[in-house]
């Protein structure tokens, strides 16, 4: 018998296995006749618990640079997908791989005064049914973050009987006011990534270390800009976004807001970075208090954690909590 001898280096060769993270981008008609929706779509890696979430982000960017956004080669999507769960992300007309309005390229203002969280909640229930038909299922856990938590947490008070459990994430909530800024008239922002990225890193407080991944200031920048094919249009680039959100909070901030947690009737979870002041500790616990009408709710606080705790070095405690809420 002849033994066959391979060099010592080909032994030593570890080999990982490469593992594919398919998605899918799914386009559906929106509430506003020619203009349409994406939806990403993930499927649950293995063990299928037949149970859907449906990712809304934030006022700035869109699911892809949020919930679907790899750091460490594995994003907040991957986690719930690899944990079983089908996996979808909406993209708000205005954002990410969805329509713009008419108005953000100055063809018009129809839609300009009515795509607030008021009126974007009927694209929210677009999605929603579009998932429940696709999986078979009657209903599905809702995640939002940031405006979009308080538009999810909006849609939740309305639409209960499509919703399992309901996670919030930083959202804006009523404060008594008024505040010392008017109330926006702008139709859309520019502003560039530099310019967002600066902004994230204004919200660590003076002396604390770098929480926001290294990514952040290479990868999730040009995927931002990216994100908008009209950037180079404008000098320097910078990607444009609808300011809608910016009129829904200056309502919530002046004793106005359109999200009552008080009505809510969904298993919700209420989670902050600590070092948040959109959302902060006495605004945070009041409105935790006001959630009373569910069969469980929790709240959690994630030290170090800013606004965007979803873009930071904790991320993963954001990530495991939110696991954990979905399991219970």
């Amino acid at each position: 018998m002849r033994t066959l001898r391979l060099p010592f280096l080909l032994l030593t060769i570890i080999i990982k296995p490469f593992v594919i993270k398919a998605q899918q981008d799914i386009r559906i008609n929106s509430r506003i006749k020619g203009k349409m929706l994406n939806i990403t779509y993930q499927k649950p890696k293995s063990n299928r618990l037949h149970k859907a979430v449906l990712f809304i982000h934030g006022a700035s960017f869109p699911s892809a640079l949020a919930s679907g956004f790899r750091m460490n080669e594995i994003s907040w999507a991957d986690q719930l997908s690899e944990a079983g769960y089908d996996v979808f992300a909406l993209d708000f007309l205005g954002y990410g791989k969805s329509d713009r309005y008419d108005y953000m390229s100055n063809k018009g203002i129809e839609f300009a005064n009515n795509s607030g969280g008021r009126d974007i909640i009927q694209d929210i229930d677009i999605a929603v049914d579009f998932i429940l038909k696709k999986l078979q299922i009657n209903r599905i856990q809702l995640i939002g973050h940031s405006w979009g938590a308080t538009v999810s947490g909006y849609y939740a008070t309305i639409y209960s009987e499509k919703i399992n459990k309901l996670i919030l994430f930083a959202p804006f909530i009523q404060r008594t006011g008024p505040t010392s800024w008017s109330k926006p008239t702008t139709l859309y922002t520019d502003k560039t990534p530099k310019q967002r990225v600066q902004e994230f890193t204004n919200q660590i407080p003076k002396g604390e270390q770098m929480t926001l991944e290294q990514e952040i200031f290479t990868t999730w920048k040009i995927a931002w800009q990216k994100s908008d094919t009209t950037t180079t249009k404008r000098n320097p680039a910078s990607v444009r976004y609808p300011s809608a959100w910016q009129k829904d909070l200056y309502d919530c901030w002046n004793g106005k807001c359109f999200f009552d947690p008080s009505k809510l009737k969904n298993s919700t979870l209420l989670i902050r970075g600590e070092w948040d002041t959109v959302l902060n500790e006495e605004e945070a616990s009041k409105a935790f208090e006001k959630i009373k009408n569910v069969p469980f709710k929790k709240y959690i606080v994630i030290k170090k954690g800013t606004h965007v705790l979803h873009l930071e070095k904790s991320r993963s405690q954001l990530y495991n909590e939110t696991l954990n809420f979905l399991k219970l």
